[in-house]
């Protein structure tokens, strides 16, 4: 199935389920050189896989099934040519789930529901898939923006060593819990507050440690804890700027922001570790070459960014020197991509 030199990559997609064009999970190759992904045979089918993560070991791999008002947790098996066989599927906990990640022991997985503002904790079983889950954490709290607001929205989960880091649209908060042997508990110094009206969404970290927060209410990049608010500038006016997924380069000296409404990449410069700037700069703003960047994920010499709504990924290569990003080409065709993300290589076994 996969060719020799091609790295794999797993692209999620909604499905007609929430009113999507895409078939399920597409399995690809990419080509290096020209940043083409190819299918490799027909997609796997799951309802509305909006995000994927893998297994440490390379052998699993995780979906969030984001229903209404249940929402499931789907794992599957990667076989050494990249294809997926089923393992099983579970509740979430929640409604809506977004985001999946797994600790970095690879014995649990988390779910951000973003519907209920919960966020489950599920055991992994002898095979690596994702059993019923044994820990729920209920969020609470409300924001400034009516609409959006309400309630408490988990988008995303994130484990940094041992500590679980929950980005929370609706409460402007990045909730912090440690974390061990399954078990989530406050952290004895607090949660990381945003200002109000940011709508956090996601975070990238880089490989210093330190961590960048986007806002999709507010379209910010900021340090965390407590750093300045950047905003981020779009050359089009004319349309509300919703930002979606945040990534940091390989060597932490650029981070990369998706802008639906002006379908563009922001690329910013990271100030150096123990610098005098306290804040990232915005350099450079690059098409995206279609339309609703959900998605981005940085794959060799390229980004690549899920455009929902054009029914399209597109590649982008990157400059590693300078950091900016060169016009966009189509990758792959697929209907409504939500998530773009690598293999990783395999390794013994599972670890569950």
């Amino acid at each position: 199935m996969a060719t020799p030199g091609h790295p794999l990559v797993y692209i999620g997609s909604y499905t007609p389920d929430t009113d999507g064009r895409g078939a399920g999970i597409t399995v690809c190759t990419q080509d290096p050189a020209t940043g083409t992904l190819t299918p490799q045979g027909e997609p796997v089918g799951t309802p509305s896989p909006s995000y994927l993560a893998m297994h440490p070991d390379g052998r699993t791999l995780y979906a969030v099934n984001e229903l209404e008002p249940d929402g499931t947790l789907s794992s599957f098996a990667i076989a050494d040519d990249g294809s997926l066989t089923p393992l099983g599927t579970v509740p979430s906990g929640g409604s809506a789930p977004c985001h999946v990640a797994v600790d970095p022991s690879g014995r649990y997985v988390a779910t951000a529901n973003y519907g209920d503002g919960r966020v489950s904790i599920h055991p992994l079983d002898a095979r690596g898939a994702a059993a019923p889950y044994t820990g729920l954490l209920e969020l609470a709290g409300t924001g400034p923006v009516e609409d959006r607001q309400a309630g408490p929205h988990a988008h995303q989960v994130v484990f940094a060593d041992d500590t679980l880091l929950v980005c929370d649209l609706g409460t402007d908060r990045v909730w912090r819990f440690r974390f061990a042997d399954g078990v989530a508990r406050p952290h004895p110094e607090g949660d990381w507050p945003a200002p109000a009206g940011t709508g956090p969404r996601h975070l990238a970290r880089t490989p210093d440690g330190r961590a960048w927060l986007v806002g999709e209410l507010e379209p910010t990049v900021a340090a965390l804890p407590g750093g300045t608010p950047v905003r981020i500038e779009a050359a089009d006016t004319s349309v509300r700027n919703y930002p979606s997924a945040i990534v940091a380069s390989p060597d932490g000296r650029f981070l990369y922001a998706g802008n639906r409404g002006p379908d563009t990449i922001a690329v910013l410069a990271v100030p150096a570790a123990g610098s005098p700037a306290e804040t990232v700069r915005q350099i450079a703003e690059t098409p995206i070459g279609g339309a609703w960047p959900r998605d981005a994920a940085l794959i060799g010499d390229f980004l690549y960014v899920a455009a929902q709504q054009s029914h399209e990924v597109t590649a982008l290569r990157r400059n590693p020197e300078t950091g900016t990003l060169s016009p966009a080409t189509t990758a792959l065709k697929t209907g409504s991509p939500t998530c773009v993300i690598a293999a990783v290589p395999r390794t013994a076994g599972p670890t569950g």
